[in-house]
């Protein structure tokens, strides 16, 4: 089964004050998906992207932010957000360098095997409707 996503973004920050740099891998494989988000650690590598078209204002963006095991789940336009409907309106802040992200405690995961399993279900299906 093939994917419909295009390419899939890390944004990475360095600890030495260097500018932060972006990587693209077009077509990727889910395996490429994984070891991505595995990776994050919510300050130099907070951002995963996945895209399903060459634009990079695309409206459909799937974003997760975070890392060191709290991730935010969302999309670039804010029509769906992952939401516990047990958790809370604290703030909390995500990725620690540059501004940041800061999200309600209710919109954070901390099992990365659910961060994994929403992530593939966007991954396989380019659509939020699955994730609703």
């Amino acid at each position: 089964m093939s994917s419909p996503i295009h390419h899939l973004t890390v944004i990475r920050y360095f600890r030495d004050g260097r500018h932060w740099e972006s990587t693209d891998i077009l077509s990727p494989s889910w395996p490429d998906v994984v070891t991505a988000i595995e990776r994050m650690d919510d300050f130099c590598y907070p951002i995963v992207q996945l895209n399903c078209t060459a634009d990079e204002e695309d409206e459909t963006i799937f974003n997760v932010i975070g890392g060191d095991g709290s991730y935010a789940l969302f999309h670039q336009m804010g029509e769906w957000e992952y939401t516990d409907p047990n958790g809370s309106d604290e703030e909390v802040r995500l990725w620690q360098s540059d501004q940041g992200y800061f999200c309600k405690r209710r919109n954070v995961l901390t099992d990365l095997d659910e961060v994994l399993r929403l992530t593939r279900i966007f991954y396989e299906t380019g659509s939020y409707e699955s994730l609703a």
